[in-house]
Order: C-alpha cells, then structure tokens, then sequence
C-alpha cells in the first residue's frame, strides 16, 4: 500500500488536467492488500461517470476511526455514512463489483455490464497505459496459475457474456474467439486495443491474450469484460445499423 502522506505524480498530472477529486476513497489499515486492485477498479468505474479523477487515499498505518477524527470543519458538515453489503447469496464480493453466483462462481453476465463507456465512444480505458494487459511472453516457460484454470475461466466468461465459441489459439497464449464475420473480429479487436488490452485478428477470428498464469480478478476479468462490452457495442450499435456485413 502507499505510505501515507504521499500522492503519485501521475496522479497530480490527471489532476491538473482534468480537475480536482470532488470523490474519495479511503483504504485503511487492516485492508486486505489483495482486494486494493479492485478499490482501484471501483475508482476507475466512479472516475468514467463524473467525469473527473478519484482519490484514492492508502495508508497501512491509520484506522478508519482516527481519519474521520480528523476531518476539519464542524461535526455537521460531514453525513457519513456505512453502506452494508448485500444480503443476496449472490452479493457483490468485492468494490468493482466481483458478483459470485450460488455455486461460488463468478456471475460474469452479471458483473461486465457495470463497467464504463467504451473508451473508443469516448469513455475512460478499462486498463490505464501504464497497467496495460500484455499476451504473455514466452508462454511455455511461465507457470500456471495453480488456483484455478485460468484458460476455462475466460472461456466460460466469454460464451456466459457473449454467446461466442472460443479454444486455445494455435499461438500459445491467446485464446481464438469465433466471430460471426471478418469485419466483426477487426472491429472487436480494434476496440479492445483502445482498452489497453493486447488484441489481433485472424480472418473472422478475434485473438485476445489468455495464459493459465492468468489471475481471476485481473487478467481474467479484463479480458472477458473487454470481449462483452466490444460484442455488445457491435451487436446493438453496429450490426443493428447495418454496417456488419
């Protein structure tokens, strides 16, 4: 977690180009350190809909009780508020939201369609620059993954969301979705590039990274949501108009 007291530059440069926070999110001590990458998601989410950045305030040191000790100005110009989680089986199990089904498995069609604007229609990337997802270089030499079966995850995501077939590409460590025409596949990958996520196309199949090295709540979930959100923009934007063939 960052120490507190100190702020990013990068985060000062988004700062002074679009803006002042007028959102922030607190990460205090006690907070599971593997979770924070969903805070970050969550801030990216609230970013896309004001329009302006988020704050995102970490520190390893300071429980929750003695920041809101702090805050300056009278005890009434504060309304704070503790919003409890769902009581649903299915609840969201973290702040992106990662929504799990009855069975303990993730709810992907539940789960993409509260992600921001395609960022070719002008909304924030789901992956910054700096934290792009990459195809894996030399695939046959890096591990598994042995918590889950990472291939079938994203698999299962991608048909559950979209109702594409898709298999192992014959290039280690990209998955072939089945596309229903050349145009689609180019366009899909096109888009899905602009998300900062690596994508290609061959004839009517859209190649995107997959590697069992792969973790669920970030490279897995990128790629399914990123391959969701670009067939559905296709399928009511594109296709709908008549521009598919």
């Amino acid at each position: 977690m960052q120490e507190e007291g100190s702020v990013p530059t990068a985060e000062n440069d988004v700062v002074s180009a679009a803006g002042r926070p007028t959102l922030a999110v607190l990460v205090h001590e006690g907070f599971p350190a593997d979770l924070v990458v969903d805070v970050e998601e969550l801030c990216r989410s609230f970013s896309g809909f004001t329009g302006a950045p988020v704050a995102l305030a970490a520190s390893g040191s300071r429980t929750l009780e003695s920041t809101l000790d702090r805050l300056s100005g009278d005890a009434g110009g504060w309304d704070i508020r503790f919003v409890a989680p769902p009581t649903s089986k299915a609840a969201s199990m973290s702040s992106a939201p990662f929504v799990y089904r009855e069975d303990g498995r993730p709810d992907w069609g539940a789960m993409w369609q509260g992600f921001c604007e395609l960022a070719l229609y002008g909304g924030p990337p789901h992956r910054g620059e700096a934290d792009a997802l990459h195809a894996v270089e030399n695939p046959l030499e890096v591990p598994a993954n042995p918590e889950f079966d990472a291939i079938a995850e994203i698999r299962r995501g991608i048909y559950e969301t979209t109702g594409l077939y898709s298999e192992p590409a014959a290039e280690p460590g990209w998955l072939a979705v089945t596309c229903h025409s050349k145009k689609m596949a180019a366009w899909m990958a096109a888009s899905i590039i602009l998300e900062n996520v690596d994508a290609k196309c061959d004839e009517e199949r859209l190649l995107v990274p997959a590697h069992p090295s792969f973790r669920l709540k970030n490279e897995v979930k990128s790629v399914i949501t990123v391959v969701a959100k670009c067939n559905h923009y296709w399928q009511a934007h594109i296709a709908a108009g008549g521009a598919a063939e």
